[in-house]
């Protein structure tokens, strides 16, 4: 977790990539700076749930809740990640309004 200009931020590295998330998870708020990286994924110490780490998109439990139950799917907000750029070995998180992606 690192403080930029105003916002606690999340920051992963994978497999020679580094990536940026909000702070909490958008699933119940909780904050996300004990998640796990699993298999290109961000886990929730919470509740489990799992984030793309490139899209910020839910894989789990999107990919096991049926679809015939909609309000299951009401909980499936994705994380807000953040560009991120290395430039002579410092991190560079893009926080402007449009930078924002899900």
């Amino acid at each position: 977790m690192v403080r930029v200009e105003d916002r606690l931020v999340l920051l992963a590295h994978w497999q020679g990539r580094f990536y940026a998330f909000a702070s909490h998870c958008p699933h119940q708020g909780q904050p996300l700076e004990s998640a796990q990286l699993w298999e290109g994924m961000l886990e929730c110490p919470w509740h489990h749930f799992r984030y793309d780490l490139a899209t910020g998109v839910n894989r789990y439990p999107a990919n096991v809740y049926p679809e015939d139950v909609p309000q299951l799917a009401e909980q499936l907000h994705p994380l807000p990640v953040y560009p991120v750029e290395v430039r002579d070995g410092e991190v560079l998180v893009d926080l402007s309004d449009d930078a924002e992606s899900c």
